[in-house]
């Protein structure tokens, strides 16, 4: 089973909308099975994916109040795409005295018991914009970690930053390896370009060929608590969705139905 995680420090980068239309498109156009784990307290992945209601979640798996993820795990409308919803509490398991290693091995604990049970192809987890402890349970959980961007400075100078801090998780879990940096929100302008060059050139880790491009068709979609995919699947950030999840399939060996 092939786990992502979709990291960056930085809010506002487009990480929900990354690990939705990535864990859509995996189950509907490569006809996978797979599990979005919504690691972030905003539960933004929950809210487009689920209907409204109170889930226990990833809030209780982290606290060690549920060990079996299938009493957790909701599925959605999407056949093939199921989610591990977030809650509220998640906000506050940083500030609890009691976590203990249990906490940060949580996610991986989980994803061994997936493995063994072949329950599911791929696992795409959203993170909370901070390394908390829920962040750090998911990239210890992880294969690859995915880093959205924008083309401001704020972005993509914190590159650097994040992958120093996910290097600094290895001496755990050594395979962690960042798979590459996906630019969002692309539109062609000088500071764009030049911002996707620096990444580019700065070759500190891969940057996908495939960008996003910038349209309200993403907005929209939040505000209807849908996948771009589904509200507007001809538009350019859904089309280019589609592009860079063929581009991550070849680089990570991702089979039509078979992970």
């Amino acid at each position: 089973m092939k786990t992502f995680a979709i990291v960056n420090r930085k809010g506002g980068v487009g990480k929900t909308t990354t690990a939705v239309n990535l864990a859509y498109v995996l189950a509907t156009s490569c006809r996978l099975r797979v599990l979005l784990v919504d690691a972030d307290g905003q539960a933004n992945a929950t809210q487009i994916l689920l209907p409204p209601g109170e889930y226990a979640g990833l809030g209780a798996l982290l606290r060690g109040l549920s060990i079996c993820y299938d009493e957790l795990v909701k599925q959605t409308d999407v056949p093939g795409l199921d989610v591990l919803p977030a809650s509220a509490d998640l906000w506050a398991l940083d500030l609890e005295a009691d976590k203990g290693a249990h906490t940060y091995s949580a996610v991986m604990n989980m994803r061994d018991a997936l493995e063994e049970d072949g329950a599911y192809d791929v696992m795409v987890i959203d993170c909370p914009p901070n390394l908390s402890a829920a962040c750090v349970s998911a990239i210890l959980a992880s294969d690859a970690v995915i880093i959205p961007v924008l083309s401001d400075a704020c972005s993509s100078t914190g590159v650097a930053d994040l992958v120093e801090q996910i290097d600094s998780l290895r001496y755990i879990r050594p395979e962690i390896r960042v798979a590459g940096v996906l630019v969002n929100q692309w539109h062609r302008s000088p500071v764009v370009e030049d911002s996707v060059a620096y990444l580019r050139e700065e070759g500190l880790v891969p940057v996908y060929d495939t960008v996003i491009r910038r349209t309200d068709k993403v907005p929209e979609s939040s505000w209807a608590r849908m996948a771009v995919q589904a509200w507007s699947p001809f538009c350019s950030a859904a089309r280019d969705y589609r592009a860079w999840v063929a581009e991550l399939a070849a680089k990570e060996g991702i089979q039509y139905g078979q992970a």
